[in-house]
């Protein structure tokens, strides 16, 4: 058997060189990008949109369809003023329409996903009421009554 000539290489100093520190920036500025525009398009209730790139100082804003471009187009110089603040870079915004976009859901706001109680003194008034109805409609007045937990 023949011994091994060079020993393995790090991952960590292959991502140092050259080659690779070349493709990360480009990376990271875009991640950055995309964040920042995010931020921006949300305070403008345009979460359906988009900044996906920037080339030579125009940034590209794509929108999911021609509604939410015109939408965009209404704060076009907003949207830029904002970014110029912060990436002086940036020049003009180029607007595009991605269908693609449609299926992407933006971010939900939280909504609270515990149960619905009735109160104590609600259900008491829905007892004392399913006392003088018919039987089928006193049976779900019973039901409805017993959400309290009190009942």
């Amino acid at each position: 058997m023949s011994k091994r000539q060079h020993q393995p290489i790090s991952i960590e100093r292959i991502f140092l060189q050259k080659q690779f520190a070349q493709i990360e920036q480009p990376l990271q500025q875009r991640l950055q990008l995309q964040q920042l525009g995010n931020d921006i398009l949300s305070r403008y209730k345009l979460q359906q949109c988009r900044i996906v790139n920037m080339r030579q100082g125009v940034a590209i804003v794509q929108a999911p369809s021609a509604a939410w471009l015109t939408r965009l187009k209404q704060f076009r110089f907003e949207l830029l003023s904002e970014l110029r603040k912060a990436i002086p870079s940036v020049v003009s915004l180029e607007l595009k329409i991605n269908p693609e976009l449609k299926s992407i859901k933006p971010e939900a706001e939280v909504k609270s996903t515990g149960k619905r109680q009735l109160s104590t003194q609600a259900a008491k008034h829905i007892t004392e009421l399913a006392k003088h109805v018919p039987d089928e409609l006193r049976e779900k007045l019973e039901k409805l009554a017993a959400l309290s937990g009190e009942s």
